[in-house]
């Protein structure tokens, strides 16, 4: 993912795809500066390689000191210094890896960058969304009532009491390793339980692999989701209606607070994207307005360590 790094202020940009440079506020890079102009210029992914054009700027664009042509593009790579108006007030890029999925705050903050196609917005350790890539391809946005909001490049949401603007590369495909399956196998999820049920082990078999999963305080979620869903099948209801149950009455028999469990409901999915499963967003799945949620697979096995 590229960089950009301001020494005025010590800070460092995250690079949208195509990113615009001026003193405009719609510009993904603003600079408040009277010598910058509203539309001064931008850089943008070529494919394989990040270049730069200045825009017909008053006081012009500079890369390694050298004024830009304006309308030409010229490449980019790690260590190259940009100026914008002013030759002695330059960024520098500290990365040239390709583009990444990420929301962007509109008050200022800092973006949020998509790792393994998981986000949580406003922050992991608070997440009252979750951003992802569903297995069709398609950026999805889930809140905590299960609505889903597909994403397209620039779209603005609101999360937190704060918008933000979606940003991603417009080539579709995974920025996960390996990339998602055009039509993914189900995953098997094998838990292995202490007999005093302080440890939950879990192992996932998932097209043709064998997934340690480890020893993980959120596993005894997933367990108690499992053993809804197996005693549903155990009592004949339809595949449709197996393993849903109220999140309250989860709550209760976890003894967990709703802050707690969404945490933990993004922790899940983000353990399962890391470990490179199709379809982890889905290990979880949640009923749009019914506040009921369940674990996402049928294949379940419950043993004893």
């Amino acid at each position: 993912m590229a960089l950009l790094f301001d020494p005025k202020i010590q800070r460092t940009f995250a690079v949208e795809p195509e990113l615009m440079i001026g003193r405009a506020w719609l510009c993904g890079l603003r600079l408040d500066r009277p010598y910058v102009s509203a539309h001064h210029a931008t850089i943008r992914w070529a494919g394989t390689h990040w270049e730069v054009r200045d825009l017909g700027s008053r006081n012009g664009t500079f890369l390694n000191g050298a004024q830009l042509q304006p309308g030409r593009a010229y490449a980019l790579t790690s260590g190259a210094e940009l100026a914008f108006g002013q030759r002695a007030e330059s960024f520098r890029m500290t990365d040239d890896g390709p583009p990444q999925a990420m929301a962007i705050p509109l008050d200022g903050g800092e973006a949020l960058v998509v790792e393994k196609d998981v986000l949580g917005i406003p922050s992991e350790s608070d997440p009252e969304a979750s951003l992802y890539r569903d297995v069709d391809g398609l950026w999805k946005l889930e809140d905590l009532e299960g609505n889903l909001t597909v994403l397209e490049n620039h779209r603005t949401f609101d999360v937190a009491s704060r918008t933000w603007r979606f940003s991603c590369p417009e080539v579709v495909g995974s920025t996960s390793a390996g990339g998602y399956l055009q039509l993914p196998k189900p995953v098997v999820l094998r838990f292995s339980v202490s007999r005093d049920e302080e440890h939950v082990e879990l192992f996932a078999e998932h097209d043709g692999r064998g997934i340690d999963l480890g020893s993980r305080t959120h596993n005894y979620i997933l367990l108690t989701l499992a053993r809804l869903r197996l005693e549903d099948v155990k009592n004949q209801v339809d595949d449709a209606g197996c393993g849903w149950v109220y999140q309250e009455d989860l709550l209760k028999g976890l003894a967990t607070t709703a802050t707690q469990l969404n945490i933990d409901i993004f922790r899940i999915r983000q353990h399962f994207a890391k470990a490179g499963l199709g379809d982890a967003l889905n290990v979880i799945e949640r009923r749009p307005r019914t506040k009921q949620l369940r674990i996402g697979t049928a294949n379940l096995q419950i043993g004893q360590l």
